[in-house]
């Protein structure tokens, strides 16, 4: 099995912080309702890296595509309502 990894360029402390909270509310969400196989969160890694300039990098890395394209939508939608707030 390959390993599905998402490198994730957060360019503000802004957008770190909605990054937190979209990856714990997701993990959150997944494991207490029936969405999840057999009642267990999705299983991911995270990487966090930072860059010369300062900037942070995260990686997620996870075992099944299904879970990384459902958090690649969730975290679009995450950072769509934050702009438009």
């Amino acid at each position: 099995m390959n390993d599905i990894v998402l490198d994730l360029d957060l360019g503000t402390p802004e957008e770190q912080a909605l990054w937190e909270m979209a990856v714990d509310f997701f993990v959150n969400m997944l494991s207490s309702n029936d969405n999840a196989v057999g009642g267990d969160a999705p299983e991911m890694m995270v990487h966090t890296a930072f860059k010369p300039n300062g900037r942070i990098t995260k990686k997620l890395i996870f075992q099944d595509r299904t879970w990384a394209d459902a958090f690649v939508r969730f975290w679009e939608e995450q950072k769509m309502q934050a702009a438009a707030a």
